[in-house]
């Protein structure tokens, strides 16, 4: 139990500070503001730490738990003075048949959870890069005392501008486990799967019938590749899980209108930056598309458009201050993008070099791993493209997903000081797999959403 006992402690804190925003009107159902506390509060923890180390000045196992500590009995008191009883989710009567369904799902779920473990164990020590990216950075965290910053000075090879959050996660989590690091990380990656997974569900049945969110659960968590990408100890998995919870809170937001919801989502979107440098690309899409959408359409004409947007900001703000503050004064510059192309003669800068990176794409997604869950999307878009336009909340993901296309083809053909071949076999299957859970919620959602006549 122990062995999980910082995540528990984590996925706490991020339930009272949930339920501290949404305070009176809850607009979510518990089992969503469950799967989202995990990934707020384990996502919290590793800014913390981040924070923690900064003011300290090195790694200290008792002071961050006793902060982590305050902060938890500081939301317990937040939540008993200002959260009124009647915001509790009362249980709903359900019939005999309902029960039944919902013991099959937590079986399988549980089954398919015990499965992810026992598959993770073939790669005790995660992916070949795993440990040069991210683990040994953990090892500096921790035991590099007051110089645990010369984690940014390291060889280039290990990628020092990469953000921290995983290893500071992982450093957390080691201030309870207090055991060899593997198992830390390997216990971060198992919970990050199938967390995703089960946010996949939650975030669906809200919107869709719950069958259909089950089934798109199921073959999200059954994938052998979303497995073993989702085990391998690299941060993709986090980006795959905020994204995804990013997406559900864009269009919980846009159909509610809520301020509150805006925060939380705010808060969601500032921390994908955090887990890679590819969220910096979909927080830029989300905000610009979902602040055009509000101010120009004219469904949103008496919507408290000001209060939202503001409010995004405020929560992207407040997560995403460890990252401007890792970005400006402690990591080096990017080798990975391109800032001034005309700088370099580059030899993938053409044609060739735009359809070597998508036709290598292709061939990925419809490899064996990938192709039946790729293909049931393809399938989907296919038949219901013209939707992607009528639903507001598509137009906004499907302009983030686009975004994020354009940029990422723009720094492979810009690619200078590696061979372009070896990028794409180094990077595609892990950009697939971190865009397979929101990608799969997009095209669920967009094709079974409830109430969209008034669209």
């Amino acid at each position: 139990m122990i062995n999980a006992a910082a995540y528990i402690l984590s996925s706490l804190i991020g339930f009272l500070l949930i339920r501290l925003i949404l305070g009176h009107k809850i607009n979510m159902s518990f089992l969503l503001q469950g799967t989202l506390a995990i990934g707020l509060g384990i996502g919290l923890s590793g800014i913390l730490t981040f924070f923690f180390l900064i003011l300290y000045g090195a790694f200290n196992a008792a002071g961050i738990i006793s902060l982590h500590l305050f902060i938890l009995a500081l939301l317990v008191f937040l939540n008993l003075r200002h959260v009124p009883p009647a915001a509790d989710i009362q249980p709903k009567a359900m019939t005999k048949k309902a029960i039944g369904l919902c013991a099959i799902k937590t079986i399988l779920w549980i089954l398919v959870s015990v499965a992810i473990g026992i598959l993770s164990q073939q790669y005790p020590f995660g992916g070949w890069d795993a440990w040069a990216l991210y683990n040994m950075k953990a090892k500096f965290l921790i035991e590099g005392g007051r110089h645990w910053t010369d984690v940014t000075r390291l060889h280039w090879h290990t990628q020092p501008s990469y953000p921290l959050l995983l290893p500071l996660i992982n450093t957390w989590a080691f201030s309870i486990f207090q055991k060899d690091l593997i198992h830390v990380a390997s216990m971060t990656g198992i919970f990050f799967s199938i967390s995703c997974g089960l946010l996949c569900y939650a975030g669906l049945a809200m919107f869709i019938n719950r069958p259909i969110a089950f089934m798109a659960s199921l073959l999200l968590l059954t994938n052998p590749f979303y497995i073993f990408w989702g085990t391998t100890q690299y941060a993709d998995v986090l980006l795959a899980y905020y994204l995804l919870a990013s997406m559900i809170l864009l269009v919980l937001t846009l159909r509610t209108l809520q301020p509150r919801i805006a925060l939380l989502a705010g808060l969601f979107w500032g921390i994908m930056p955090l887990a890679k440098n590819e969220g910096n690309v979909f927080l830029f899409f989300l905000i610009a598309a979902t602040a055009g959408l509000l101010l120009t359409d004219k469904y949103y004409k008496n919507a408290p458009k000001r209060p939202l947007i503001q409010n995004l900001l405020i929560g992207v703000l407040l997560t995403n201050a460890m990252n401007i503050i890792f970005k400006i004064f402690m990591a080096p510059p990017t080798r990975e993008v391109l800032y001034n192309p005309l700088a370099y003669k580059l030899k993938y800068f053409n044609l060739d070099g735009v359809m070597t990176t998508t036709g290598f794409y292709f061939d990925t997604i419809r490899s064996l791993g990938w192709m039946f869950i790729w293909g049931l999307i393809a399938m989907i878009a296919v038949i219901n493209y013209r939707k992607w336009f009528i639903v507001r909340e598509s137009r906004v993901m499907g302009i983030a997903f686009l975004g994020f296309s354009f940029v990422l083809l723009y720094v492979y053909i810009s690619t200078a000081h590696f061979d372009l071949i070896w990028r794409l076999q180094c990077t595609a299957a892990r950009i697939v797999f971190y865009l397979l859970p929101a990608v799969l919620f997009f095209s669920f959602y967009t094709l079974w959403v409830k109430n969209t006549e008034d669209q």
